[in-house]
């Protein structure tokens, strides 16, 4: 195997190994459905129940299904699982800074095995391991989504298609959930199929040692990059070289001209920007607080999902269909993904004919068009769960599908265009930690859908109208503001 071949082999497996194992806990309402007819703290309801499973009492099986009880304390679980991912992202990227690869995977995808062996030996009256289980399993999808996001250095002329892909892979994962969640219908049982998944973990284990370096990937990679078991056995292998290091034979390309097929980084260019000043980038902060809208908006929306569906139909078996339906559409994100960077690199050679454009321009302005895109589709979607109309739910799940896949890979864009390079993982760490912070509202507000508002969703997909609404402000700014650098 020539090592271009390799190298086109891990971007494959990165993609492949995101796809199963990065965010499998945004496929959560069909787990929701699963865990729920399983009875996991059903204890919590009114009535004693049995094995839900062969409950022949309808009348007591809707009122398991439909306890508020029951669904807070489950999307507790959510908003524990998906919240502590993000907010781990800061201290994950400086751990795999710190030892590379193979130690950090390793242990991150080690925990998230045991993980799934506490899934498989829990039940309805341990239902409490899912509070530890499940968000363990989460920080070891962005383990292995801040793992693979690297070998996207593989593919210089196509760096950033290659990281909207990975984040199409990583938001398509939800898809997992809902084989999960086929499997149980068809007779497996929690256990099995959480002792399954565990098994076919290890297979990313594999990977990790076949297929990546043992530290990082060189940000400019050297021709006969030597990585992987066997470049373990090359004494000249440069796999400790850091990311940013310029190699003599290199020197020459990276000082040449920019043209139209020059990727777009944000070290290129001469540019020097401390963390500290690139904190004091009003960008920054704004798509903070674009970020942390719709990442709250999503992550209501997935935790709720099963709640919101029961008021449009009281059918469980239409309930199981859309729930199922919206995880098979989920599985689109990486299909739909790449079109944000398609967007963004078509912008980018708009503006660089452009002899007035310095770079920094041109890539805040190339940007701006895909947060812009991602906001006018959150706000369509927000105000399609408006429409009290079943059928019309199969639009609302396409377009929320596409919101949330340009609204994750223009962020990573975002961060990597915008900011230079050797800031990356602390700029976005932190960006993805304060929205994270900021999505544990979720529980509250599920809370007062429940106990105020008496199950309607109205009044708060009315407000989150209006602020998905308020987004627009960061592309704006970024556009016009661009004009004064």
């Amino acid at each position: 195997m020539t090592m271009k071949r390799k190298q086109v082999l891990s971007v494959i497996a990165a993609v492949f190994d995101t796809l199963l194992f990065g965010g499998i806990i945004f496929g959560w309402p069909s787990l929701d459905f699963v865990l729920k007819r399983e009875g996991y703290f059903s204890s919590k309801c009114e009535i004693e129940t049995g094995d839900l499973k062969n409950d022949t009492t309808v009348a007591s099986s809707e009122k398991i299904l439909n306890c508020p009880s029951q669904d807070i304390a489950l999307n507790l679980v959510y908003t524990l699982s998906s919240n502590i991912g993000g907010i781990s992202t800061l201290p994950l990227g400086y751990l795999f800074d710190r030892f590379g690869a193979w130690k950090f995977r390793s242990c991150g995808i080690s925990t998230a095995i045991l993980s799934c062996v506490a899934v498989a030996c829990s039940n309805k009256q341990s239902s409490w391991v899912l509070y530890i289980a499940m968000p363990v399993l989460t920080v070891g999808g962005f383990t292995i989504l801040l793992s693979n996001i690297p070998m996207s250095y593989f593919c210089v002329a196509a760096k950033a298609t290659i990281i909207s892909i990975i984040y199409g892979a990583f938001i398509s994962s939800a898809a997992v959930m809902v084989v999960m969640k086929s499997a149980y219908e068809l007779g497996a049982t929690v256990a099995e199929i959480f002792t399954f998944y565990g098994a076919l973990l290890l297979l990313s284990l594999v990977y990790t040692f076949v297929l990546m370096p043992r530290m990082h990937v060189p940000f400019n990679v050297p021709d006969g990059y030597q990585y992987g078991v066997t470049g373990c056995c090359c004494s000249d292998n440069k796999i400790s070289q850091p990311k940013n290091e310029i190699l003599p034979n290199q020197k020459q390309r990276n000082n040449s001209e920019v043209s139209e097929s020059t990727p777009l980084l944000a070290n290129q260019g001469g540019e020097q920007k401390t963390f500290s000043s690139c904190l004091k980038d009003l960008s920054y902060w704004l798509n903070v607080l674009y970020s942390s809208i719709l990442q709250l908006r999503l992550y209501l929306f997935f935790g709720t999902l099963n709640q919101w569906i029961s008021t449009l139909t009281s059918n469980r078996e239409q309930q199981s269909k859309y729930i199922t339906t919206f995880g098979f559409i989920q599985l689109t994100g990486v299909l739909i993904a790449p079109f944000s960077g398609v967007m963004t690199d078509m912008m980018t050679k708009y503006y660089r004919k452009s002899a007035t454009c310095s770079e920094q321009v041109i890539r805040k302005r190339s940007v701006c068009y895909t947060i812009g895109f991602s906001c006018l589709m959150a706000t369509i979607y927000s105000a399609l769960v408006l429409i009290p109309v079943l059928e019309i739910q199969y639009i609302t799940f396409f377009v929320q599908n596409v919101a949330r896949n340009f609204f994750c890979a223009g962020n990573g864009a975002f961060f990597a265009t915008t900011f230079p390079s050797e800031h990356f993982g602390k700029l976005i760490g932190l960006n993805i930690g304060i929205a994270s912070v900021v999505s544990l509202l979720t529980y509250p507000i599920n809370i007062l859908i429940l106990k105020v508002f008496g199950g309607s969703f109205v009044v708060v997909n009315s407000v989150f109208l209006g602020l998905t609404v308020l987004t627009f402000v960061h592309p704006v700014i970024l556009f016009f503001r661009t004009g004064l650098n």
